[in-house]
């Protein structure tokens, strides 16, 4: 009955539409525009009632859904954060001395080892003030070694064997530190490593303190996270023991696991996060880089052999539809206790069920369905 009277109301509001496409159209004759009308009238009083006809005998709709039956495995509830490669040694190179770059013989790439002189700024002033402070120093040392002797016969006062002592320590000291000038004008690499960029030209006028090379040791690479303080405690008790990896995007879908290093002892006020630090093991060998973009998985918890659904079955929250008896759809309330962003756990003893997961939202408690693809009842 409902469903006839569904139907008139449809061909009233058809009517009303008719009716207003006539008054709108002007420009087409009034003949032309009646026969259309009537035409599309008796053509939807038709199908009006085939639809009453065949829904007034005795075939029951089947509610179309897709099943699926409960997987198998194991399922990690975790925590992605996204990072970037770095490395545990990270060195600038810079002059200490000013002058012309003569030389700078490296290029991004290039392996250097440690005490290897990388770049030299001219030492021509500095050797010049070398030997200044050197003739300096040694004059003041003489001075001071004969008013020494004549001090201990009492020759000379103390004030003098005091101003000539002094002069000789001063002229010591700037001689050395000429001498060290001098040693600055070669620039070496303090530890093993890649030439990760270049920044000086050769022949170029640097200054102490300007940028020449970057190096990086490839055989430390690390990860640093900022975590949300939310997971402190968690992490506290659980870092060093909880299984972490890395995805970089660049390098396909491969993953690879992370050795933990520390865990800082304070969270950040201005962004209310803590930072843990990994090691990449072998990082160089699978073509990791610093600098590269990467996600980082930490595995918070994780059940093995155990039975779970897509998220995507769940209906109204924890309603759980399933086909029983007949192929009628019946549902339960679940409330899942462990779950990640796209499964959820449920007991084995559903193991054997058949869930419905797209369908469920337009059928009834009792309904038949038919099921279109996914699992069917043996």
């Amino acid at each position: 009955m409902y469903l006839r009277l569904y139907a008139k109301s449809i061909i009233i509001g058809l009517k009303a539409v008719v009716s207003m496409i006539l008054n709108k159209i002007k420009k087409i004759p009034p003949l032309k525009l009646g026969i259309f009308a009537g035409l599309t009238l008796l053509f939807l009083l038709v199908l009006v009632s085939v639809i009453l006809r065949n829904n007034s005998g005795d075939d029951e709709f089947l509610a179309p859904v897709i099943t699926i039956k409960p997987v198998y495995g194991n399922l990690e509830k975790t925590l992605r954060i996204t990072s970037q490669v770095e490395t545990g040694r990270l060195i600038t190179l810079v002059p200490r001395v000013a002058g012309t770059l003569v030389m700078l013989d490296v290029k991004a790439g290039d392996e250097v080892e440690v005490d290897q002189i990388i770049a030299q700024v001219d030492s021509a002033p500095y050797d010049l003030t070398f030997l200044q402070a050197r003739s300096q120093y040694m004059t003041a040392r003489s001075t001071y070694d004969r008013i020494g002797q004549l001090y201990s016969s009492q020759g000379v006062s103390r004030q003098n064997y005091d101003e000539a002592r002094m002069a000789s320590e001063v002229a010591r000291a700037q001689f050395e530190m000429a001498q060290l000038n001098l040693d600055y004008t070669n620039i070496r690499s303090p530890m093993n490593a890649t030439v990760l960029m270049r920044h000086g030209t050769q022949g170029a006028l640097v200054g102490a303190g300007t940028p020449l090379v970057t190096l990086g040791d490839l055989g430390d690479l690390r990860i640093n996270a900022a975590i949300p303080e939310i997971h402190y405690r968690f992490f506290a008790d659980n870092w060093e023991r909880m299984p972490v990896r890395i995805n970089a995007p660049a390098l396909g879908e491969a993953s690879y696991d992370l050795q933990p290093l520390s865990l800082a002892p304070y969270v950040s006020p201005e962004n209310r996060s803590f930072i843990v630090e990994y090691e990449i093991p072998d990082g160089v060998q699978y073509g990791l880089r610093p600098g590269m973009f990467v996600n980082v998985i930490f595995t918070l918890e994780k059940r093995e052999r155990i039975f779970f659904l897509p998220f995507k079955t769940l209906a109204s929250g924890n309603r759980l539809w399933y086909v029983a008896e007949e192929g009628k759809a019946q549902y339960m309330e679940l409330n899942p206790e462990f779950f990640n962003n796209e499964f959820f756990q449920i007991p084995s003893l559903y193991e054997n069920m058949i869930f419905i997961l797209e369908g469920q939202h337009f059928i009834n408690q009792g309904q038949r369905v038919n099921i279109l693809s996914g699992d069917t009842p043996q």
